[in-house]
C-alpha cells in the first residue's frame, strides 16, 4: 500500500485558464512546488509560453520533457550549462550580460523585492549602453512585485517598473511575477504563474493536489494509556486507533502533531500523538479498516494555517514523499 500524491490534470488546466488572458510563464521549480516536474510539465506542454525554474540543474531536468524556452529566475553562474541545455537567464548588470554571451536574456529590475534585479538608474543607464554596443537584444524586461495585496503598495512599484524601463532604448515584452498582479489592469506581455497555478492564492482556482495514504494497523487501547514518541496523548476513553503509513520523513510537518484532521471514507478524524519518521496515529472508529485510503492533504492551506505557515512550504515539503504520483 503506497503512498499516493493525487494530481487532478482538470484543475490543473482550470487554474491555467484563469491567467490565460496573458502568455504565461509556469513556475515548476522546486519539483513543481512539490507535485512533480515531469508531471506537472508533461500536462502544460504545449499550452504555456516558458516554463520557469531556479537553476540550471532544475533547467536541465525540465529540459528532459518539453522543448519550450525555460527561463533561469534566479541568479546563476552555470551559463555554459544553460547554453548546453538551450535555458534563457536572468540578468541584472553588465557582468551577467557579458558572461551570458548567446544566451536568451531577460533583465530583472528590482521594484521593492531586493532580491534581484536593477534598482538605479545609473545602472540601467550602463546596461542600456552595452546592450546597444553588443547588439543584445533583450527577450523581455521583468519584476516580480513583493506585495500585490497592498494596491497602493503595487501601484507605486509598477511606476518605478516603467520609470527604470524607460532609460533602455529597446523595447522588449514585459513579464510580471507573481498570481496576484493579474487583478491589476497594468500592461505586460506574459505573466510568470506560480502558487496559482497549483490552487492557492486566490478563492476561485483549484488545489491540484491531494497526499493519501492508508491505514497499516488498527488497535484499541484503553483510558489512561499513552500513543506515540514521548508519551505526548494519553486516551481520554477507551477507543480505536489506526497507524498511517506516512510521516515527517516524507514531508508531513512534525508540528502538525495531535494538531490537524485527516477524512477516511468520507468521515474526519482526528490525528493524535507525535507524528514518527514514517508513520502517524488517528483516533478513528469501529468503521474503519486496514486498507482504507486515508487522505493526509486536501487543501495545503488548512494545514498551513494549522502550522502558522504559507501552502507553498507544505507543498514543497512533500517532495520527500515516498510512494507514487497518480494522474487523474
Amino acid at each position: 500500500m503506497k503512498n499516493e500524491k493525487i494530481i487532478n490534470s482538470s484543475n490543473l488546466l482550470y487554474n491555467l485558464h484563469h491567467f490565460a488572458e496573458h502568455k504565461v510563464c509556469a513556475m515548476v521549480k522546486a519539483n513543481a512546488y512539490g507535485h512533480g516536474t515531469r508531471e506537472i510539465v508533461e500536462l502544460l506542454n504545449g499550452k504555456v509560453a516558458y516554463f520557469g525554474v531556479v537553476s540550471a540543474d532544475e533547467g536541465a531536468v525540465v529540459r528532459r520533457y518539453t522543448d519550450a524556452p525555460i527561463l533561469v529566475c534566479a541568479k546563476t553562474e552555470e551559463f555554459a550549462k544553460c547554453r548546453r541545455f538551450g535555458l534563457d537567464v536572468m540578468v541584472e548588470n553588465e557582468r551577467d550580460i557579458l558572461r551570458a554571451k548567446n544566451l536568451g536574456m531577460h533583465l530583472k529590475i528590482d521594484c521593492g523585492m531586493h532580491r534581484y534585479g536593477v534598482s538605479s538608474e545609473i545602472e540601467m543607464k550602463m546596461i542600456d549602453r552595452l546592450l546597444e554596443e553588443k547588439g543584445i537584444v533583450l527577450k523581455s524586461v521583468y519584476t516580480h512585485f513583493p506585495r500585490t495585496e497592498s494596491t497602493k503598495e503595487t501601484e507605486k512599484n509598477y511606476k518605478n517598473f516603467l520609470h527604470l524601463k524607460s532609460l533602455i532604448s529597446q523595447k522588449p515584452p514585459i513579464c510580471f511575477g507573481g498570481s496576484g498582479i493579474s487583478k491589476y489592469s497594468f500592461d505586460f506581455d506574459m505573466l510568470r504563474v506560480g502558487i496559482g497555478l497549483y490552487g492557492y492564492g486566490d478563492s476561485s482556482l483549484r488545489a491540484v493536489m491531494q497526499v493519501a495514504s492508508h491505514v497499516v494497523k488498527i488497535f484499541h487501547v484503553k483510558r489512561g494509556e499513552f500513543i506515540g514518541y514521548g508519551q505526548k496523548y494519553k486516551a481520554k476513553t477507551d477507543g480505536v486507533f489506526a497507524v498511517v503509513n506516512l510521516g515527517y520523513g516524507d514531508g508531513l510537518f512534525r508540528g502538525l502533531s495531535s494538531n490537524f484532521k485527516v477524512e477516511i471514507n468520507g468521515k474526519f478524524y482526528d490525528a493524535v500523538g507525535n507524528i514518527c519518521m514514517d508513520a502517524f496515529f488517528v483516533k478513528v472508529d469501529e468503521n474503519v479498516r486496514v486498507g482504507d485510503k486515508v487522505f493526509v492533504m486536501n487543501d495545503a492551506q488548512y494545514l498551513a494555517k494549522r502550522l502558522g505557515t504559507i501552502s507553498y512550504e507544505i507543498l514543497t515539503n512533500f517532495s520527500k514523499m515516498r510512494g507514487k504520483t497518480i494522474i487523474i
